[in-house]
């Protein structure tokens, strides 16, 4: 491996689409239209897949993330955004193709192989160790929503798991609507409240039209996953570099992938 110098300050501080300006406050945030298209674009692709089945949602859920390696970077305050990218895309690999097997034996095994590179590629910096601590952090955060989205992909093996791909698709991409009535609702919490009608209502029409699963179990899935990725949308929108293209795209895989993890749970208990 080539030793990675260090940037001279986190990733995705140049050439935004908007001002470069200090990011907006938490009550002001708003999200710029890249990350509401990479969502909805994103969740299409993923209730097809998910339709389609287990292997289809494999290579999607692949694709994601590499997306997420190279966009993350720009948002997570990384020091060695190159380095952590090359760490993200590597893991990726190892992460999503453990899912082969449908028991995810393997993927904590894979998380740990990231996490292991994570630390090597601070170990070959070249200059000092400033920004050690949030680089880690930052190549911790995308394996942690690799991950997520990983486990959703057991999900393709079963009809009943496929609906439940369907339903929480449908749910993030009306929770998108809590997004874009923040600038005139700016109570956090009234917003939250917000996604997770929109998302439990979306799924419930969607589930019971599909005879998936039943109506409390649709409400549950879709109130949860529209408010999980409302949250992390909202909470990288605060960001001052999701201004930038990537930071954009990236705020939208990282909401898809981290919905993954109820996907999962409402697969195996149901």
């Amino acid at each position: 491996m080539t030793s990675v110098p260090d940037a001279a300050e986190p990733a995705g501080s140049h050439h935004p689409l908007r001002s470069s300006e200090p990011g907006p406050s938490v009550e002001t945030a708003r999200l710029g239209l890249v990350t509401v298209a990479t969502t909805v674009v994103g969740a299409g692709a993923l209730l097809a897949a998910g339709a389609a089945g287990h292997g289809a949602l494999l290579t999607l859920t692949l694709v994601l993330s590499l997306v997420l390696a190279w966009s993350w970077p720009s948002i997570s305050g990384t020091f060695t955004p190159q380095a952590t990218s090359v760490v993200l895309a590597l893991s990726a690999f190892a992460i999503v193709l453990s899912a082969l097997r449908d028991d995810l034996r393997w993927v904590a095994a894979a998380v740990a192989f990231g996490i292991v590179l994570s630390f090597f590629a601070q170990l070959r910096r070249t200059t000092g160790r400033d920004g050690l601590v949030l680089s880690l952090l930052s190549a911790f955060g995308g394996l942690v929503l690799i991950a997520s989205g990983t486990t959703a992909v057991i999900a393709g093996v079963s009809d009943r798991g496929r609906t439940v791909v369907v339903v929480a698709m449908v749910a993030v991409v009306a929770a998108l609507l809590a997004d874009l009535v923040g600038g005139a609702v700016r109570n956090a919490a009234v917003l939250a409240v917000v996604a997770v009608l929109l998302g439990a209502v979306a799924a419930v029409a969607v589930g019971l039209g599909l005879h998936g699963p039943g109506a409390a179990t649709a409400a549950l899935v879709g109130a949860g996953a529209g408010v999980v990725s409302w949250a992390l949308r909202r909470v990288l929108a605060t960001q001052p570099t999701i201004g930038t293209l990537q930071g954009q795209v990236g705020a939208g895989v990282a909401s898809l992938l981290a919905v993954g993890a109820i996907i999962n749970l409402a697969t195996v208990i149901t």
